[in-house]
């Protein structure tokens, strides 16, 4: 089987040469898929492959994942002909290297190495029922917004300036967010997948996340490539976390999609690596704590 890098970027590249920006795909955690092993989400980055390229938030709603090994231990099978998805995690193991401590010890440290296996929906399978139902939710999306907004600035160190102006940025030297008044948008939720995307850049600051924004490569390298996807992909998950329409939030022009295409086809590794940095910048916006990669 391919490099699992490989696997996964040849799965972004079809949907975006198919006018699909999967990052965009309106998701949430309540709609999203789940493990029938314990009911959690999972990742942004597996929501994304266990999508099929048609799929739509009602397609994912309800959707449940059990392994090959589980359907045995329940007492199923697997109806003929269904075909699995792979699900991704990272693997952390102990890594000796010629360094040397203090005591004159060759340093150990601990590396993640990316590794999948495979699933099956609960629908292929025989003799194995669903555990957990989709949660319907009811609120206000422009309220869910205001509340991450108002939770991740009201206890961060980073300044929030919101003016009339023609920008939107983050400053690693002065660690503020600058966006655009409310009023010139077109759409609200262009507003706050702006402002979610400069949040996402700004969790990069060396006191959070420390992703090295500070003299980061000029516009077009990759350190900026690899940058840009984290906050397209953080601001695309915190919008339907809040649950804002992002159907007119998000780019989605021939461009655009051309552009990300001929960068992941470039390097294989990239959209993995920023993946795992915009779920680990997303749970520290939320939550106060960066998740794992």
């Amino acid at each position: 089987m391919s490099n699992i890098y490989e696997i996964v970027t040849e799965k972004i590249i079809k949907m975006l040469d198919k006018g699909i920006v999967p990052w965009n795909k309106p998701w949430t955690c309540s709609t999203g898929a789940v493990s029938h092993y314990n009911g959690r989400p999972y990742s942004l980055l597996n929501q994304i492959m266990l999508m099929d390229e048609d799929d739509s938030i009602t397609d994912l709603k309800g959707r449940e994942y059990i392994t090959f090994t589980q359907i045995k231990a329940e007492g199923g099978s697997i109806r003929k002909g269904e075909k699995s998805k792979i699900v991704v995690f990272w693997k952390m193991y102990d890594k000796e290297t010629n360094e040397l401590d203090a005591n004159g010890n060759k340093v150990v440290k601990r590396v993640a190495t990316l590794r999948y296996y495979n699933v099956f929906e609960v629908g292929q399978c025989e003799g194995i029922k669903r555990k957990y139902e989709a949660i319907e939710r009811h609120h206000d999306p422009i309220a869910e917004a205001e509340a991450i907004v108002s939770g991740y600035f009201g206890r961060e160190t980073c300044t929030l300036e919101v003016v009339e102006s023609d920008r939107a940025y983050y400053s690693p030297v002065l660690d503020l967010v600058h966006v655009p008044q409310p009023s010139q948008y077109e759409d609200i939720a262009e507003y706050y997948s702006t402002l979610f995307h400069e949040m996402t850049h700004s969790t990069g600051h060396k006191s959070r996340c420390d992703r090295e924004l500070t003299g980061m490569a000029a516009f077009g390298g990759k350190e900026y490539s690899r940058e840009e996807l984290v906050a397209e992909m953080g601001a695309a998950f915190l919008m339907n976390t809040s649950g804002i329409d992002s159907k007119k939030a998000f780019r989605n022009s021939v461009g655009y999609i051309q552009g990300w295409s001929r960068k992941l086809r470039d390097e294989p590794r990239l959209f993995v690596t920023a993946a795992g940095k915009a779920e680990k910048a997303v749970e520290y916006i939320i939550n106060g704590k960066g998740g794992e990669q």
